[in-house]
């Protein structure tokens, strides 16, 4: 939104709320007036708070850089970054090693998401589902994604299914772990007045329990994308010869330190954009729960 949007939205609302005061009253219109207020101009000005910190960063960077602070080699500037993209795009095949990376990310993303949504499931709802899995689930845990490469290697060889199998454990255990926390943490309340409704299993569970437990589930998904795409980077850092973590310690050991850039701001990019995406969900999902927003 603008500058002149906004300076034209306030004298916007004042007509709106006049035109609703001659139909349905002072108190109407008041209400409808603090209303677009809040949702129209707080949100403006939400979205104008979250550009400053990254306009003072690149501010600061292209200062740095056009000052010569830094040596072009270790901080280049944000206009040669900027070309090194077009060369890569167009020139290089970036989309090519983009493209790897993303689709193997999926895969594990999905493969890690699903098995541990129906875990968490399971565990939330039998404790002996739990306990069955709890000891073998939580040893497995406490090993690191990398430190599995090896053996994975071993077993399957450094192509992309050794890179999903990772991926798919690294988001294994936080949806895991909050599906089942979330389950875990319904009110009993909930559950009672469902059973005075007589609710059978499955209208439990669809109804009360996964609805309660979504923003727990959530917070494991977001948390699981952002590790899927740290694994896949690493485990391409370590082996193979495609994707943005090869990408990475090419431009490492040839000291294309634009190319260093382009990279880190593409996978920072993405997963901001894939978190975005997530969030939305959940807010269009848990439209009905309002808690408290600072």
């Amino acid at each position: 939104m603008s500058a002149e949007q906004v300076s034209g939205v306030k004298p916007a609302i004042f007509q709106v709320a006049k035109a609703v005061e001659k139909v349905a009253g002072s108190r109407e219109a008041s209400r409808l007036r603090r209303w677009m207020e809040t949702y129209l101009l707080s949100g403006w000005r939400g979205r104008l708070t979250g550009t400053i910190l990254p306009v003072l960063v690149l501010a600061t960077w292209a200062s740095a850089s056009a000052l010569h602070w830094v040596k072009p080699i270790f901080l280049p500037s944000p206009w040669s970054v900027v070309q090194t993209f077009r060369e890569m795009l167009f020139e290089e095949g970036l989309l090519t090693d983009f493209r790897v990376s993303a689709v193997i990310v999926i895969e594990g993303f999905l493969i890690g998401a699903v098995f541990g949504l129906l875990a968490g499931v399971g565990a939330g709802l039998s404790k002996t589902v739990e306990r069955l899995l709890g000891p073998l689930l939580n040893s497995i845990r406490q090993v690191p994604p990398l430190a599995w490469l090896p053996l994975i290697v071993l077993w399957v060889g450094i192509g992309p299914l050794a890179k999903g199998v990772m991926i798919g454990k690294a988001v294994f255990f936080p949806v895991f772990l909050n599906t089942l926390q979330g389950i875990r943490g319904v009110s009993k309340d909930f559950v009672e007045v469902a059973r005075i409704f007589e609710y059978n299993q499955i209208l439990l569970l669809r109804k009360v329990v996964i609805p309660a437990a979504l923003p727990s589930i959530f917070v494991g998904l977001r948390y699981g994308a952002g590790l899927a795409w740290a694994v896949v980077i690493a485990a391409e850092m370590l082996g193979g010869k495609l994707g943005l973590g090869y990408l990475l310690v090419r431009s490492q050991e040839l000291l294309l330190t634009q190319q260093l850039f382009v990279i880190i701001v593409i996978i920072g990019g993405v997963g901001f954009a894939v978190d975005v995406v997530l969030r939305r969900v959940e807010g269009n999902l848990l439209r009905w729960k309002k808690g408290f927003e600072g």
